[in-house]
């Protein structure tokens, strides 16, 4: 069985974004560097999906700057066999508002992966809001990215963005890794682009009811995934996840590794070693 953990390197931003920030807004990247110190040489590769889109521009003056203020770290890690990729959120300044919105097509996106390729290969992504769609999987697969590992099978959510309230929806996509076809992003077909959907965990019979009554709430009747939940890296697991399937993926951010998050991670990582015929891999490694 092969393994992939990503990490989004996500600063730290209001949800209501309309002016910069002020202060580092990458000053939670510390609790990566403390990670690194602590585990020493027992942190399995991993991929770190940092963060380059219109509202990074728009805080600090460049799309690149989640890369550029920690060069030395991530050239550290990439020496180490892991591998850093690019997490995006797909939102715009909107002028009207004078505020970032959701835009499900943004015209950012050449730009900023063109940023963050001045630095290294951009060969695997994961996207803000684990938000999918048919356009931007396609747009990804025409930029070069070999891997993008956000999908959630049988999952439906919904998010605020911003001014905006959006549906996140894999409910019918694979549990195992696919090509995403050209007319559908959810249904295997032909892009060369590798879609690896996140792997879920068994949920409790109240959270299965939850989630059920929230689907209802918002005009979902499905019951596909119910069963199932989302765990990151850095949330404390009692069990591995029920199904053994080919590649397993798990993800974490940055700030999640506050607390006693990084010590959890360290525990996933050590129960996750145990299971026979393990290995780690990097996003790339496993296309």
């Amino acid at each position: 069985m092969k393994v992939l953990l990503g990490c989004d390197v996500d600063p730290v931003l209001p949800p209501l974004l309309d002016a910069p920030p002020p202060g580092d807004i990458w000053q939670c990247l510390d609790a990566v560097d403390a990670l690194v110190s602590g585990a020493g040489g027992e942190l399995p590769p991993i991929t770190w999906l940092i963060r380059a889109d219109e509202s990074i521009r728009f805080s600090t003056g460049d799309f690149a700057s989640g890369y550029l203020t920690r060069a030395a770290l991530w050239d550290t890690l990439r020496a180490r066999d892991h591998e850093l990729g690019w997490h995006m959120h797909a939102w715009s300044f909107d002028k009207a508002s004078a505020s970032f919105r959701f835009d499900p097509d943004p015209s950012w996106l050449a730009a900023a992966h063109g940023a963050l390729s001045r630095h290294f290969d951009v060969r695997s992504t994961r996207t803000g809001w684990d938000y999918g769609s048919t356009r931007l999987l396609q747009q990804l697969d025409r930029l070069g990215v070999w891997v993008d590992f956000s999908a959630l099978p049988g999952h439906i959510a919904w998010f605020t963005v911003g001014r905006d309230r959006i549906t996140v929806d894999w409910l019918r996509c694979p549990a195992h890794p696919y090509h995403p076809a050209r007319d559908d992003h959810q249904r295997p077909g032909e892009l060369r682009l590798l879609e690896v959907p996140i792997t879920p965990f068994a949920s409790s019979a109240p959270g299965m009811m939850a989630r059920v009554a929230w689907r209802m709430a918002h005009g979902s009747l499905s019951l596909r995934g119910a069963r199932s939940k989302t765990r990151l890296l850095t949330d404390r697991w009692d069990s591995l996840p029920p199904t053994i399937t080919p590649v397993w993926a798990f993800y974490f951010h940055p700030e999640d590794l506050e607390g006693e998050g990084a010590r959890r991670l360290m525990q996933n990582v050590a129960r996750l070693r145990r299971v026979p015929g393990v290995e780690f891999v990097t996003a790339s490694e496993l296309a």
